[in-house]
């Protein structure tokens, strides 16, 4: 498994991309991008508020 690293959390900065995308974490509509690095590449994931402030918290921890 590729090591994951946090790069940053951005909003979504359209309505489109809002009203049709959603949260990998729970499900609900996603309204964040977060980018991790990992071996050359960069890995684009969607979350909501809330699971996006709970993986920004357990960066910060690390």
């Amino acid at each position: 498994m590729l090591e994951k690293r946090l790069k940053s959390i951005e909003p979504f900065t359209s309505n489109i991309e809002k009203n049709s995308r959603f949260c990998i974490g729970c499900g609900e509509p996603a309204t964040k991008l977060v980018k991790y690095s990992t071996e050359g590449a960069i890995i684009i994931e969607k979350y909501c508020e809330k699971c996006a402030k709970a993986i920004e918290d357990s960066s910060v921890n690390q």
